[in-house]
């Protein structure tokens, strides 16, 4: 059954800033006259809702991003949606549909018109967002959808004589779309079910949605109204990523593999940089940080083999690195404080508040530093240089004059291998040797900081070796888990007490410098507590004994087929 003549909709109010999650039915429909004969006539309201007629809309969505995706690497579709003169943007995350149901964030401002650079300028949710995306590059229009869109309220049984929204759980939209692409548009019916915002949708809007399906043999749409319209234009997202081979064996150059390496460590910390700039992840940061660390390894453990422009590659990633590290460190801060209110008692809960939001202040502008960084062109020279490089190779790299000096590249992994694992093993253990309980801070760090270089290293080539890299890295990873716990602990312990003392013009009060100096004795015995147990521990002691090394060595020289060089661990 049907309502007379519905209330004014909700489409037509002007919109206001929203931040939820989207839960929406759509079907792929072949026309929709009898759709709306259905919805109008034939529906029997047996799942206890009311259909209500709304107005008819024209809608003019026009999709955005950069030239390298950034909205679409961090996640999110960007629209600027024109209905009769509201002006509307959103960002809509890019989540699977499970079926015909699409379950997606979607965050939406309204804007005075639909030109770039007012969305670039708006201050709302999605304008704050784009800026941080966008950075110095330019939005630019992917494609444009026109749609007719007749609408239909959803509405609880026994709303005829109230108001319908206040029992309005969803709605109905009958699209007839086109994308412009030359002299014949691509075109597109759909039937979209939504479930009203903020709502969850409940047993009466399934079982609608059941009914109509059912009904209608209606197909659930295989792809979103985005996805039609980057196919229908011929656009690929993912067509400007491709930097060059990453495949490893044992059959390769040092070079190859040296640069198939940096290819999969450049690609990942590319991926990650449109997170990292929306900042609503931090897991998206240090999984950016994570591969400038991974590739500045690689240029050393390879620079015999490396081109002349890696050793400029390699200062310019430390810059960016550095970068990411402050806000990351103000991270790990912000996640030991959160950790330790949840089991304080409510006076120091409260004094780790007033922590907190001088931390969170300088993570503001520790990131906004950061942003600084990626948005200049000396990042993009970066950026771009690096893929330049990467694409064209390791020989390529080399001019003719070059190649004296550089016939490590083309020297096969298996005969290089050896020697490069085998300093930085020797390296590792002698800081190792001489670590007890009683050393200071600094020698765990020390160790750390040389496992982690050797832990890469073996990693770089595991797939050169196989499983027993494996049984190296195994046990150097609990170890630095151990000793990255120490430096963590060590690092809060001098940054609470730091904190007490320099905390610009904010005078901290006595029961918050009170707090930090018991937190910060807190974090000092807990490293301590680490250094006393750290060289008894079954990974420290399998690693420093070396006969997991020796079996590793043999596994190397047999694929090398020489012998391995003279100086050996004892």
């Amino acid at each position: 059954m049907t309502a007379g003549q519905g209330s004014e909709s909700s489409r037509t109010k002007v919109p206001s800033a929203t931040d939820h999650q989207e839960i929406e039915w759509q079907f792929d429909a072949g026309e929709l006259e009898s759709v709306e004969g259905w919805l109008g006539r034939q529906y029997s309201g047996s799942s206890g809702l009311i259909v209500a007629p709304e107005s008819t809309v024209e809608i003019t969505d026009t999709y955005y991003d950069t030239d390298d995706w950034r909205f679409y690497r961090a996640g999110y579709a960007l629209r600027v949606r024109n209905t009769d003169g509201e002006v509307e943007a959103t960002m809509k995350s890019l989540t699977p549909a499970e079926g015909s149901l699409r379950r997606r964030r979607e965050i939406s401002e309204p804007l005075e018109d639909d030109k770039p650079a007012t969305l670039k300028g708006a201050g709302g949710p999605v304008g704050g967002r784009s800026k941080a995306l966008v950075g110095r590059r330019e939005m630019r229009p992917l494609f444009r959808i026109e749609t007719r869109r007749q609408g239909f309220a959803l509405l609880l049984d026994g709303s005829t004589d109230g108001n319908q929204e206040d029992l309005r759980i969803g709605e109905i939209s009958l699209d007839a779309s086109k994308i412009p692409l030359g002299d014949e548009p691509a075109r597109l019916t759909r039937v979209e079910v939504e479930a009203g915002i903020g709502m969850a949708p409940t047993p009466d809007l399934h079982g609608f949605v059941d009914e109509m399906q059912s009904a209608l043999e209606l197909t659930p749409a295989s792809t979103s109204k985005y996805e039609t319209g980057l196919y229908a234009g011929g656009l690929n997202p993912e067509g400007n990523s491709d930097v060059g081979p990453t495949h490893i064996d044992p059959s390769m150059s040092l070079g190859e593999v040296a640069f198939a390496v940096l290819r999969r460590q450049f690609v990942e910390m590319r991926n990650h940089e449109p997170g990292t700039r929306l900042g609503e992840n931090p897991e998206e940061l240090h999984d950016m940080r994570v591969p400038t660390r991974r590739m500045r390894a690689a240029m050393k453990v390879f620079e015999g083999a490396l081109p002349e422009r890696a050793r400029w590659l390699r200062e310019e990633l430390r810059w960016v690195a550095r970068a990411l590290g402050d806000v990351r460190d103000l991270d790990v801060q912000i996640e030991h404080l959160q950790a330790w209110k949840e089991e304080a008692g409510e006076e120091d809960s409260g004094f780790l508040d007033r922590i907190l939001t001088i931390i969170r202040k300088r993570r503001t502008e520790a990131r906004k530093d950061m942003l600084g960084v990626l948005d200049t062109e000396r990042y993009e020279r970066l950026e771009s240089s690096f893929a330049e490089m990467l694409r064209r190779g390791p020989t390529a790299e080399l001019e003719p004059a070059q190649m004296n000096g550089h016939e490590r590249t083309s020297e096969p992994v298996t005969s290089a291998a050896p020697a490069l694992v085998a300093g930085r093993y020797r390296k590792w253990r002698k800081a190792a040797k001489r670590l007890d309980e009683a050393s200071p801070p600094e020698a765990f760090h020390d160790v750390r900081k040389k496992g982690k270089r050797l832990r890469y290293t073996l990693e770089f080539v595991s797939e050169v070796y196989g499983t027993p890299v494996q049984k190296l890295v195994e046990p150097l990873k609990e170890l630095q888990d151990d000793l990255g716990d120490h430096q963590d602990a060590v690092v809060a312990a001098g940054y609470l007490r730091e904190l007490g003392t320099t905390t610009g013009r904010t005078r901290v009060p006595r029961g918050v410098a009170f707090t930090m100096g018991v937190y910060s004795e807190r974090c000092a015995r807990e490293a301590g507590d680490l250094r006393s147990v750290v060289p008894d521990s079954k990974p420290f002691r399998t690693l420093t004994r070396g006969k997991k090394w020796k079996k590793f060595e043999k596994v190397m020289k047999g694929r090398n087929g020489a012998d391995m060089p003279n100086k050996r661990v004892r």
